[in-house]
């Protein structure tokens, strides 16, 4: 179910059904007519309510998405959702450089919920470091990781002192 979840958050125009035993229904998430619209249906509410966008662009690279705000977190990683050129992935660069992006404002046990969405030039990345395709390297990490970690900064700066609408 959390492989098709994050499918789903790459291709929000695909509707997604996950049957499980004796025919029922674990998933069932409709096409999205935008990506906010997917965000907001595959992390609820909360999400919606809690988050500020990002957008940022550097050297060819595009980074956009939405991410919590740091009063919405988690005990666990598992709601970060991070798509480079329209492949989910579990990279340790990216998941570091969120990491790096919240340590001011977050506990060191706590992990926030982001969706991240990175563009950029096929040549600069290589995706065929992990067999399930799931681990992305960049040409220039360092590039990568302060694109993220200005960028998410920069967009939990401009939200302000804002704490989550629900408890």
């Amino acid at each position: 179910v959390d492989t098709v979840r994050r499918l789903a958050m790459a291709c929000p125009a695909i509707a997604f059904t996950v049957i499980g035993d004796e025919e029922r229904i674990l998933l069932r998430l409709p096409s999205a007519p935008s990506r906010e619209a997917q965000l907001a249906a595959l992390l609820g509410r909360d999400f919606a309510e809690n988050s500020v966008p990002v957008m940022a662009e550097r050297q060819g690279f595009r980074l956009s998405g939405q991410i919590g705000l740091p009063t919405l977190n988690r005990g666990v990683a598992r709601d970060q959702y991070l798509v480079v050129n329209g492949r989910p992935v579990r990279d340790k660069l990216l998941v570091g450089a969120v990491r790096g992006a919240y340590q001011d404002v977050l506990a060191k046990d706590r992990h926030p919920v982001v969706a991240l969405f990175l563009d950029g030039p096929p040549g600069e990345i290589d995706v065929n470091v992990h067999p399930a395709k799931a681990e992305v390297r960049f040409r220039d990490a360092g590039l990568i990781r302060g694109l993220i970690v200005g960028a998410l900064r920069h967009a939990l700066e401009a939200a302000g002192q804002r704490s989550s609408t629900t408890g």
